[in-house]
């Protein structure tokens, strides 16, 4: 036969252990978690603190120690592998300001892909490459952690089409070249011809477009002798320019056009580098033609 017995009254530390003694260490538990917490974050942020403090100090040291730079290259990529892997990666490109530029030459020239570690590339470098871009005027690169980058460019304005030797690029109103690539695309622009003709282009554009109705007329302007220009006009007429004043030749010729229509004659060539007058050139129809008229008055 089996006897209940009565349970042992607990003694020492158990005999104290009353409901608000379990209330108090079940909080000291909780801020033990807690602590546990903070402190694995504050292992974190100091991982980051010490992948930066790696990356100038390394950087310095192997410069002191001159160092092989593979093994430096090594250092340098654990230490961006372990920032991307807190968080430092790049997660969105952004780019303002781009309309002409070719969208995958952009992208070489940025070299970022999404997953690289944002502190893994120079700002300033990547600004290099990509200001090498013909359409780049200019160029502004800018993180923003712990996963963006911003580019920011400004673009070039194509003025005209610049013939040199056998090639046709296009040029801003710098002068400065931005490429063969899209000169089919901007085939409405004037073109120029000369070694020199880039730099002065802005100066004959500003000059044509005071006349308007002539300026709609021009094709192609020839840098003759690095001194003056020639234009070829739409139906093949060839005109002169002076080296000096010739804004006032310009609106000479304009002046006749409104009044004689001088250009809906049978010529070839019109000469204003005389400012006193104008010479013109028939066609060889109109020439044999008044040289005919010429013969019968003289018989």
């Amino acid at each position: 036969m089996r006897f209940m017995t009565r349970g042992k009254k607990p003694k020492g530390r158990a005999a104290k252990a009353t409901p608000a003694r379990r209330r108090g260490e079940a909080a000291q538990k909780r801020a033990r978690r807690i602590d546990h917490d903070r402190l694995m974050r504050g292992l974190k942020f100091g991982a980051l603190g010490a992948a930066a403090l790696m990356l100038i100090g390394g950087g310095v040291a192997s410069w002191q120690m001159n160092l092989p730079g593979q093994i430096a290259d090594w250092t340098e990529s654990k230490v961006m592998n372990t920032t991307a892997s807190l968080g430092l990666a790049v997660k969105e490109v952004y780019v303002i300001g781009r309309q002409e530029t070719d969208r995958n030459d952009l992208l070489a020239a940025l070299n970022i892909q999404v997953g690289d570690p944002i502190l893994g590339f120079s700002p300033e470098s990547v600004k290099q490459r990509v200001e090498q871009l013909g359409w780049v005027k200019s160029a502004e690169i800018r993180r923003t952690l712990p996963g963006i980058v911003v580019v920011k460019i400004v673009e070039r304005q194509a003025v005209a089409i610049w013939q040199n030797d056998d090639q046709f690029v296009l040029i801003d109103s710098d002068g400065v070249t931005i490429g063969a690539k899209d000169v089919l695309r901007h085939g409405h622009l004037k073109q120029v011809v000369g070694p020199d003709a880039p730099e002065h282009t802005m100066e004959l554009l500003k000059m044509l477009a005071q006349e308007p109705e002539l300026e709609d007329r021009v094709l192609v302007a020839m840098r003759i002798g690095a001194r003056r220009w020639s234009l070829r006009l739409s139906g093949g007429i060839d005109v002169n320019l002076p080296e000096e004043n010739a804004d006032k030749a310009w609106h000479k010729l304009a002046v006749y056009q409104r009044e004689h229509e001088i250009l809906s004659r049978a010529i070839t060539e019109i000469d204003l580098r005389n400012i006193d007058r104008i010479t013109v050139e028939l066609t060889k129809p109109a020439l044999q033609e008044v040289s005919g008229r010429n013969m019968g008055e003289q018989t």
